[in-house]
């Protein structure tokens, strides 16, 4: 659960929104690169992270009806931040990418 807890701090910094902890869900998948769609991760941001790379997704929607989902993408082996990409209503809003040294 306290890991949501980061995701409220980070939507409310990056734009405002006041969230509470119920509204949001989570889940954890592991990608491979040729998994990962185009319009989460670009093919040049790709070839920066690992591969497989871990996924972890929330989902928060707004009351305005807008579906707000940031993906924070970890290294597998270090567990180390590498990558996060904001999508509202299916389209990427924001990334960051952390580490530029491929595993």
């Amino acid at each position: 659960m306290e890991k949501r807890f980061g995701f409220i701090v980070r939507i409310k910094k990056l734009f405002g929104k006041e969230v509470t902890i119920d509204e949001v869900g989570m889940e954890s998948h592991l990608f491979e690169h040729s998994d990962i769609d185009s319009s989460v991760a670009s093919l040049e941001h790709l070839q920066l992270l690992p591969d497989p790379v871990r996924f972890e997704t929330y989902v928060y929607i707004d009351s305005e009806g807008k579906e707000w989902i940031p993906g924070i993408g970890y290294d597998t082996i270090t567990y180390r931040l590498v990558y996060e990409v904001w999508l509202c209503d299916g389209r990427t809003i924001a990334y960051e990418l952390y580490d530029e040294t491929k595993s």
